[in-house]
């Protein structure tokens, strides 16, 4: 696993976009019209940047696996990116109501410090090979290092297992109001 650079975004948004492009959560954060995938590209290109700015997005050496993560108590989003969220991503009504959405997940999550795990993923064609389970693993080497627990939330179903596999344990199951889906929030603890 290598840290990712901004040279590595296009990358990095070619290896999530397809895998991430039926996810719910993804989805309900971008604009539905015959730009969605672009803005599903853009949000990642966002998330990157953020996960960049912090040293907590890596890629894997054969370039087939990416992995997104942000601090707790890392360097946030500038105003620059939520600009850039609102025009390319979301729109200003949408935007709006993911501002409410995220009030209710910060809600949820901890009031201490950890990782949070925001996209990893692994290109269509190189999938059931170890890759993301090793990705995973190098994560949770940095965050013992950091004594940082790595929280998350999915949408998929499909992902509990492999989480389950990787040491995560569900704590929270919740549908928001301004959701059509439940969200599953699993955390990993170091200690």
């Amino acid at each position: 696993m290598i840290n990712a650079t901004k040279n590595d975004i296009p990358g990095i948004v070619k290896i999530l976009t397809p895998p991430f492009s039926t996810n719910q959560s993804v989805n309900r954060c971008v604009k539905q019209d015959y730009r969605r995938l672009q803005c599903i590209e853009n949000q990642i290109r966002y998330v990157s940047n953020i996960s960049i700015r912090n040293n907590m997005a890596y890629i894997n050496n054969t370039k087939t696996g990416a992995v997104l993560c942000n601090l707790s108590n890392g360097k946030k989003a500038t105003v620059l990116d939520d600009l850039y969220f609102l025009v390319q991503v979301s729109g200003l009504k949408l935007g709006l109501q993911l501002i409410e959405r995220e009030k209710l997940l910060k809600q949820i999550h901890p009031k201490t410090d950890y990782c949070h795990l925001w996209f990893i993923g692994v290109e269509i064609a190189s999938q059931g090979k170890g890759i993301g389970t090793k990705m995973i693993e190098y994560v949770k080497q940095i965050c013992r290092e950091k004594n940082l627990p790595i929280h998350l939330e999915t949408s998929n179903p499909l992902n509990f297992k492999y989480y389950e596999r990787n040491g995560f344990n569900l704590y929270r199951k919740i549908k928001l109001p301004i959701d059509d889906f439940e969200l599953y929030f699993y955390s990993w603890d170091p200690f």
